[in-house]
């Protein structure tokens, strides 16, 4: 992306630079080129997306701005506040319900009966280990 690139939100994409990181693996003295971001940071919402690039960049699938946004979003809806307080906890099979009313498509998160209790910061971070961002 060119700098001044904004308001755009990448969700659930293949990003493939130039060329793979098998290509680099296997041919390292080759030069090559990557994916490029120049946009300023937090101009752009990055979620959900799988990278596969030449030089071992890191992937822009989940930053901290994406899960910031996430959390904020959630914390909104279930608890209308806003930042996350540890005092808002709600069991995973609730947190997955507005999961579901901020992207239908997602996928919920599973952790036993669903009724453990947890902050929008551990259940953001359970969905984020068990790869379902």
């Amino acid at each position: 992306m060119v700098a001044g690139v904004q308001g755009n939100v990448f969700r659930r994409n293949a990003f493939h630079g130039n060329p793979p990181v098998q290509v680099a693996v296997d041919h390292p003295a080759g030069s090559s080129f990557d994916i490029k971001n120049l946009a300023d940071d937090g101009k752009n919402l990055f979620e959900d997306n799988l990278c596969l690039t030449s030089v071992n960049a890191p992937c822009p699938a989940v930053t901290v701005r994406s899960t910031a946004l996430l959390e904020s979003a959630l914390q909104y809806a279930a608890c209308g506040s806003y930042p996350p307080l540890p005092s808002c906890q709600l069991n995973v099979n609730g947190w997955n319900w507005y999961m579901l009313g901020i992207d239908p498509g997602a996928a919920v998160l599973v952790i036993g009966d669903g009724l453990q209790i947890m902050t929008v910061r551990q259940y953001v971070r359970a969905r984020r280990d068990a790869g379902l961002f």
